[in-house]
């Protein structure tokens, strides 16, 4: 708040609280405004066949199921691959499909799919390969896997590449090509959940039917939050109904993890349940561990032992991460801040800062600095970075600009990874700092958006009502902000 431009987005006093709220949301229609009030289960979920590739895939699971044929399932170690994984996995075994899975490890085998992994499937006789919130750019293990007699079904939501995997049999992503479905914005396990939800379709009717497409909706919306999924159109009723899911949830493992991360009955259930408090938990094993760790939490049926020490362990990885990252801050702002200090980019290296934590590094040099932020671990011949910056930088660009001096790079505006050769870095590190110099324009403060002055009078039974029916609040439908004016504080709350 400090560090920002204040803006007040809408001034006009002829008009009422809810209707600036709405307007600053671009909701003025009156069919937009009660679809957006009035979210419903079953009229807001689209029908998963609307999506291109569904009918093939659906048909190739159910005629996998029929010949007793080896089923794959290839998801990702963060939250998103893991929940998504965990509801094909579920899905599968209640159509009782002879199914397995796995998921890389981070810092053993990298993101995505590999030519062993294609070649490790191969031997086992699997012939059906499902990946989940991974495999649109993995071209070459598709056509691999192909020659392996091994059919690929992809699941993913990535950035769709110019070389298309098209020896996969089926593509699920909503963003492809001449795909009719009407919502764009499903995260990983999203797109896992309307395979899960088309199979349903096929095998269940009635309230059994019913029943399924709730029971998994706790896993989708632990996938969709902790993706950052916009909360608007069909991942808005897939979180709405997933904390409902998540109150009572039906998989032991997360009961257990519910009761590590302090979430009871009394508990208010809102996307922070997620995202600050299991979210982090189920990470924590894919940041710094083996994310089977949470996939067998998520995927255990029992309530047991077992699922109590899984739990545990995870309330341990995540302890640990936690303190991973305050001895690699405190070693940063030490080491590095003052050789920074003057920078508009933040750059520092250490071989002793765990790779499954960099991002978190450079999110919280962000927070500190208000600039980019580019952290490295020194691996011997090469550094692995990860970045973060402010809205007002692009690291995409950054990195583009300076592609000459790296081994690979890639992800969003503001979150980016990268490799960079050792005999690269320290013209890497220079060419960064005047890059930033350059682009200081970009490195201006950000605004702080108000949505609307607030006076007492404006606060009523109404108003408070219509701020519950806009949750639940998130990326793409921001809580709203006010300004009051003349205020004196009597209590501080200090989150």
């Amino acid at each position: 708040m400090i560090k920002k431009n204040w803006k007040i987005l809408d001034q006009d006093d002829n008009k009422s609280v809810i209707d600036k709220l709405l307007s600053n949301r671009g909701l003025i229609e009156k069919e937009q405004i009660e679809r957006y009030l009035k979210t419903s289960l079953k009229k807001g979920l689209h029908n998963p066949f609307l999506m291109k590739g569904m009918e093939e895939a659906v048909d190739r699971i159910e005629k996998a199921i029929k010949n007793r044929e080896k089923i794959m399932i290839f998801g990702d170690y963060d939250v998103d691959g893991i929940t998504g994984t965990a509801i094909m996995f579920h899905i599968l075994k209640k159509l009782n499909a002879r199914v397995s899975y796995r998921v890389p490890h981070r810092v053993e085998d990298g993101y995505g799919l590999s030519n062993a992994y294609i070649e490790e499937f191969a031997k086992l006789g699997v012939t059906l390969l499902i990946t989940v919130d991974n495999g649109i750019s993995c071209k070459e293990q598709v056509d691999l896997a192909s020659e392996k007699n091994i059919d690929v079904i992809i699941t993913d939501h990535h950035t769709i590449p110019e070389d298309f995997p098209d020896k996969a049999y089926a593509v699920l992503h909503p963003l492809q090509k001449d795909c009719p479905y009407p919502f764009k914005g499903l995260t990983g396990a999203g797109v896992a959940y309307k395979l899960a939800s088309a199979l349903i379709t096929s095998h269940f009717k009635g309230e059994d039917r019913n029943i399924n497409i709730f029971d998994f909706l706790d896993l989708a919306s632990m996938g969709t939050v902790a993706d950052l999924g916009p909360l608007i159109g069909e991942n808005r009723i897939i979180v709405k109904y997933g904390l409902e899911a998540l109150k009572n949830t039906n998989w032991p493992g997360l009961g257990y993890l519910k009761k590590h991360a302090g979430i009871d009955e009394n508990t208010k259930m809102d996307v922070s349940v997620i995202g600050y408090k299991l979210g982090p938990r189920i990470n924590a094993a894919g940041r710094i561990d083996n994310p089977y760790y949470s996939l067998q939490l998520l995927l255990h049926d029992k309530f047991d032992e077992k699922a109590k020490l899984l739990a545990s362990h995870l309330e341990t990885l995540n302890q640990k991460r936690q303190k991973m990252v305050i001895d690699a801050m405190e070693d940063m702002n030490k080491n590095h801040g003052e050789k920074n200090k003057n920078k508009k980019i933040f750059i520092a290296w250490d071989k002793n800062w765990h790779v499954g934590i960099l991002g978190l590094l450079a999110s919280r040099t962000v927070e500190k600095y208000n600039i980019p932020a580019m952290i490295m671990q020194d691996m011997g011949n090469e550094l692995i970075g990860s970045s973060r910056s402010p809205e007002t930088f692009n690291l995409v660009k950054a990195l583009t600009e300076n592609s000459d001096l790296l081994k690979n790079f890639g992800g969003h505006t503001q979150a980016a990874g990268f490799t960079v050769p050792k005999e690269n870095l320290e013209e890497f590190v220079e060419r960064l700092y005047k890059y930033a110099e350059t682009h200081g324009e970009e490195s201006k403060e950000s605004d702080l958006e108000i949505d609307c002055e607030l006076k007492e009078e404006d606060i009523d039974n109404r108003l408070m009502k219509f701020l519950k029916d806009m949750e639940p609040f998130g990326i793409g439908n921001t809580q709203p902000i006010f300004l009051m004016r003349n205020l004196i504080s009597t209590n501080i709350k200090r989150e």
